[in-house]
């Protein structure tokens, strides 16, 4: 008895041991890298990185990446769903902590630095905090691509990206804009310089100040300048965690002008 009682219960381990082998052998369809990033002033940038999973045969691959840069007040990771339906797609997404938001909250001493307390001259430094975080990625991973790359962003992460995207070479091939202004917190984009990357700009249709915002800067776009507004009571990035048609819309849009590569 106690021998078939022993047998069964090696049995039993090496059954369960066998699927904890599988389990453990079965690979994730992507990757994510976090990256850290510090900046000229000591502040130390973070983001994430998450790209397909390259095929042993497709070692060069790389893939056309989507800089998310999110809201004032918010983080990278209240995009809901949308990234990771693009790296299903076959693109790269790089997902932005602004400084003083969610994990860019401390500078290299670990003193944190909440974005309620800046003041406009250090509002300013945000573009240059996106470069720093892109530069790092150039410089650290072949995966993602900034030859083929677009930004989706919110209200201050539009008018950041929009600044930041006058300093890469090449310009955007698209960029999606989430209630930008001319100004926000000193981040002026009168005369924005961006060539004829294509825009779709949205906003909500009972918000009257950003609907006038984005008939002005309409006049500084030279090339493709696409509006779509919602009709919810909402702005920023919650405009495509929130109206499933904007957020296909955003979709389709950088689809068209920067396909993923099978």
């Amino acid at each position: 008895m106690i021998k078939k009682t022993l047998i069964v219960l090696l049995l039993m381990f090496f059954t369960v041991s066998g699927v904890f082998a599988a389990t453990a052998k079965k690979k994730k369809p992507y990757i994510t890298k976090l990256i850290e990033a510090p900046t000229k002033d000591v502040h130390i940038m973070k983001a994430k990185l998450i790209y397909p999973r390259t095929p042993s045969t497709e070692k060069n691959k790389t893939y056309p990446t989507i800089i998310f840069v999110h809201s004032l007040g918010y983080s990278s990771s209240q995009w809901g769903d949308l990234p990771q339906l693009f790296v299903k797609q076959g693109y790269a997404v790089l997902l932005i902590d602004l400084r003083g938001h969610g994990l860019s909250n401390k500078d290299t001493k670990l003193r944190i630095k909440s974005w309620t307390y800046f003041n406009n001259k250090t509002y300013k430094k945000y573009p240059s905090d996106v470069l720093t975080v892109i530069n790092k990625v150039k410089h650290t991973n072949k995966k993602a691509s900034f030859n083929e790359y677009a930004f989706i962003a919110g209200d201050i992460g539009a008018n950041t990206s929009i600044l930041a995207a006058q300093f890469i070479y090449p310009h955007p091939k698209a960029m999606v804009l989430l209630t930008p202004s001319r100004e926000i917190k000193g981040l002026n984009i009168f005369d924005y310089k961006l060539g004829t990357t294509p825009m779709l700009v949205m906003c909500s249709k009972q918000d009257k100040i950003s609907i006038c915002e984005e008939v002005m800067l309409k006049t500084f776009a030279k090339g493709k300048y696409v509006i779509n507004n919602t009709d919810l009571n909402t702005n920023g990035m919650m405009i495509l965690r929130q109206d499933a048609q904007c957020r296909q819309k955003a979709i389709q849009f950088i689809n068209q002008n920067m396909p993923a590569k099978k």
